[in-house]
């Protein structure tokens, strides 16, 4: 079932895909103000361990202090340097590569070598910014903003998601990243609409459903039948209840605006962040899960690692299968003179879009239609 009855305007114009100025605002309007998720879990699992990202050009460092998660500026305050440049680790003590200074959970120094030639140290600036972190379910959000909204109110219907297991019941099979010719926007809108699934994945994704078969919902849901070979369901229908009694073949996608995608089938959670690099590039970075069986044995864990294989092997293959369309996408954008048009399949794009332009403080002028939530089905 689609929310509108009839075909939707293409609310952002081509040219706002290509564009520095709007690339600033969208990172200024969209992206700083929100928590963003930043990792997992399981990239530092134990007191020590630690991971390092980009975050809106932003180096920051992500630590866990005997269970807990904690978020920093990777840079010294004593002169300046990066604290790491590792992508990952483990250390004892958290100190500077540089000249070895120590800080603590909260930020505050702790050893300082010769300290006494430092006098007076007032222990002011010379502490490591922190930065808000939440962890829900499996997943760890960072917010550079001071002030960020709740975390909840931010996620709206994906919370469900984040906490339906507790994180020790998912194992993340996988972990990588794509960079793409494209503006960040091509990479959510393709990953929202199924319309493109029959003529880019006739394979490995069959078809698409009809209205019947298919549901959406304004906030950014998309729950769809699963349309695929017999031998998929007889794997699955012997495995699943193995692992978790009553889990369900139907697809799930759940867009958290921006840019936070959480799909959810049967044993297995799809997270994927869209981080925009500028006004022409991307990056696509994506983690997969598979759920444990609430008492695991021998068997469930080996059920579990093959599951997951299969899984990430027809998550990289579709995914391949759109990245090749990327920079067509893009460079069509910039040379587009078309206003464009949207059908009642992708209205999920035009909330989206709808969402960009109210959160921009967009003008009339720099868009091609108006508001028409008149034609949803009230």
């Amino acid at each position: 079932m689609f929310v509108h009855k009839a075909s939707l305007p293409h609310v952002l114009p081509p040219k706002l895909y290509g564009c520095p100025q709007q690339h600033e605002l969208e990172i200024s309007k969209l992206f700083a103000p929100a928590w963003m998720m930043v990792g997992t879990l399981a990239e530092a699992p134990n007191d020590g361990d630690f991971f390092t990202r980009e975050l809106l050009g932003t180096p920051i460092i992500v630590r866990n202090f005997k269970g807990e998660i904690h978020t920093f500026l990777n840079v010294c305050p004593h002169r300046h340097c990066l604290l790491t440049h590792a992508e990952n680790g483990h250390s004892e003590e958290f100190t500077c590569q540089y000249h070895g200074w120590e800080f603590m959970k909260t930020g505050k120094t702790g050893r300082i070598p010769d300290a006494q030639s430092f006098k007076p140290l007032t222990g002011g600036p010379e502490c490591l910014r922190k930065f808000r972190t939440e962890v829900r379910g499996p997943l760890i959000f960072v917010s550079l903003n001071d002030e960020p909204p709740d975390l909840a109110d931010q996620l709206h219907a994906l919370t469900s998601v984040c906490d339906e297991f507790p994180a020790s019941r998912w194992r993340q099979a996988d972990r990588w990243s794509y960079e793409f010719n494209a503006n960040w926007k091509v990479v959510v809108e393709n990953t929202i609409e199924s319309y493109h699934v029959a003529t880019v994945h006739p394979k490995t994704l069959v078809q698409f459903g009809d209205e019947e078969h298919e549901i959406h919902e304004n906030a950014g849901i998309m729950r769809s039948t699963i349309f695929a070979p017999p031998i998929y369901y007889r794997v699955a229908n012997w495995l699943l209840p193995k692992l978790e009694p009553g889990c369900t073949h139907r697809y799930r996608l759940f867009h958290g605006f921006p840019n936070l995608f959480l799909i959810r089938i049967d044993a297995m959670l799809q997270v994927m962040t869209v981080e925009p690099l500028s006004a022409t590039t991307c990056r696509l970075n994506v983690y997969v899960f598979t759920l444990r069986a609430e008492k695991e044995t021998w068997l469930t864990r080996q059920l579990t690692t093959n599951w997951a294989r299969l899984k990430c092997h027809v998550i990289r293959t579709v995914l391949a299968e759109d990245a090749r369309l990327y920079p067509d996408m893009q460079r069509g954008m910039q040379h587009s003179p078309f206003h464009g048009t949207i059908s009642i399949r992708e209205e999920l794009v035009y909330a989206f879009q709808d969402f960009v332009h109210r959160h921009c403080g967009l003008t009339a002028e720099d868009n091609v239609a108006t508001h028409v939530s008149e034609q949803s089905d009230t």
